[in-house]
């Protein structure tokens, strides 16, 4: 592309506009000029206005560059939510999604003697999320560890989306149902672990020495499984994973001349201990040779798209490469600076689109460095509107002025300190949200407001 100051076939100009159109450009104009070589008392109205050699420019033709980035660990403990269950994505692929935990030890104290063991079930509660389809019958099952879950470097810091644990193959419990994710907070689901559930009732009956203590308990139960059962799911459903949702019931009752029913609760145990497993299978996807790509496909292999999910470590990238030739201009200013993408057509037909996209900096290795801010220091969300109506207008517009002048204030621009495109670090790792950006038809904009004078 050819400099701005010749580069005329590339540019939109408005060099002779209505005052009462834009008089909110003049008011900014006149702050930011303050200084230069325009003074403020040159924005005159009618004529000597028109005349000005100040001129307000539009352009929005820059080249974009854009490529889909792999992160191939995102950390997913202590997340408080639990994604169980398998779906199929024909732009992401299957999916599938197990959590781990363990069981929080607690003193059990004395049973009548009179107490009779009835059942057993763990008890999961919905958070409201769910990915897929919700109509079909889902099965899951839990399996027990048969080695105790562990971080890296055994700080319980960090567990990854990617880390798994060795478990018995035969289920402890098996349960089949039709989700109700947005039901009551109420609704629970229950799987019946009654053989374990009886084993460990007659334990705590007896005061066994796998129950008197927390390092006899852990190395008694090591932790669970909890994934998809041995049918074929259409949906990952999320539950709540904490002390007080997700809970192993022992159900008794003391055989009385009228029976007294009881339950003894024993809760999940630290939240940096459970954690979500999650495994895709790329086969026959647009991006299915990302991994041999070195974790980077270009937009020109993909059909001119690039993709964007959360937990599956899925993050758009984006890349000026004529961003450097404003500099040629040598006198200009900068109002406005706006990134405009599209979510390509038919790609949130089922899956719905993310309300709130975070935009980071990052550099030639693809880390996801700091969040871009706006002028109060808040994090830079993406002003999202959805043409409920036409579906024409469907876009998400970052204002990334600030972003703009910081590159190009030492005049000197760096190509390889782009921009990605993501989900907020907290969704990153607690959700499957998703989104497919056009490339082509329409391109993604980056469009500047700026001053020549």
């Amino acid at each position: 592309m050819k400099g701005i100051s010749v580069g005329r076939n590339y540019r939109r100009i408005f060099s002779y506009i209505s005052i009462y159109t834009f008089l909110w450009i003049i008011l900014t104009a006149g702050t930011l000029l303050t200084g230069s070589c325009t003074k403020i008392s040159e924005f005159t109205m009618g004529k000597d206005f028109v005349e000005s050699q100040t001129k307000l420019q539009v352009l929005d033709t820059f080249k974009v560059d854009l490529s889909t980035v792999l992160i191939d660990s995102l950390v997913t403990s202590s997340t408080k939510l639990a994604f169980v269950g398998s779906y199929k994505d024909d732009t992401f692929g299957s999916v599938k999604c197990e959590t781990y935990f363990d069981l929080a030890y607690q003193s059990f104290g004395d049973i009548d003697e009179k107490a009779v063991f009835d059942s057993a079930a763990f008890v999961l509660h919905y958070s409201g999320k769910s990915y897929g389809d919700t109509t079909a019958r889902m099965t899951l099952s839990i399996h027990k560890l048969t080695e105790k879950i562990t971080s890296f470097d055994n700080t319980y810091k960090y567990i990854y989306n990617n880390e798994s644990f060795d478990s018995e193959p035969e289920a402890i419990g098996n349960v089949s149902f039709y989700p109700t994710p947005r039901s009551s907070s109420d609704t629970t689901v229950s799987i019946h672990v009654n053989e374990l559930g009886n084993e460990l009732f007659n334990l705590i009956l007896t005061k066994d020495q796998n129950v008197s203590s927390e390092e006899w308990f852990s190395d008694y139960l090591k932790g669970f499984l909890l994934k998809s059962g041995t049918e074929e799911n259409k949906s990952v459903v999320v539950f709540t994973a904490d002390e007080s949702h997700l809970v192993l019931k022992l159900y008794y009752h003391l055989d009385l001349e009228e029976p007294e029913k009881k339950v003894i609760s024993i809760t999940m145990g630290a939240a940096n201990h459970q954690f979500n497993n999650i495994v895709n299978d790329l086969s026959g996807t647009p991006i299915y040779r990302i991994k041999q790509e070195g974790n980077e496909i270009s937009s020109t292999e993909t059909d001119n798209k690039v993709y964007m999910q959360g937990l599956t470590g899925f993050i758009s990238k984006i890349r000026f490469p004529s961003l450097g030739n404003i500099l040629m201009d040598e006198r200009w200013k900068i109002l406005k600076a706006e990134l405009v993408i599209k979510p390509a057509k038919g790609s949130y037909d089922i899956f719905r689109l993310p309300k709130n996209l975070h935009i980071y900096d990052t550099d030639r290795e693809n880390r996801l460095k700091s969040v871009l801010t706006n002028n109060k220091g808040d994090q830079l969300v993406a002003d999202f509107r959805f043409d409920e109506l036409y579906d024409e207008t469907t876009s998400y517009t970052f204002d990334i002025t600030n972003f703009i002048n910081n590159e190009l204030a030492d005049a000197r621009f760096d190509y390889e300190h782009g921009l990605l495109v993501a989900l907020s670090q907290d969704e990153l790792r607690s959700s499957l949200d998703r989104l497919v950006i056009e490339g082509k038809n329409p391109p993604v904009k980056l469009r500047i407001y700026y001053l020549t004078y």
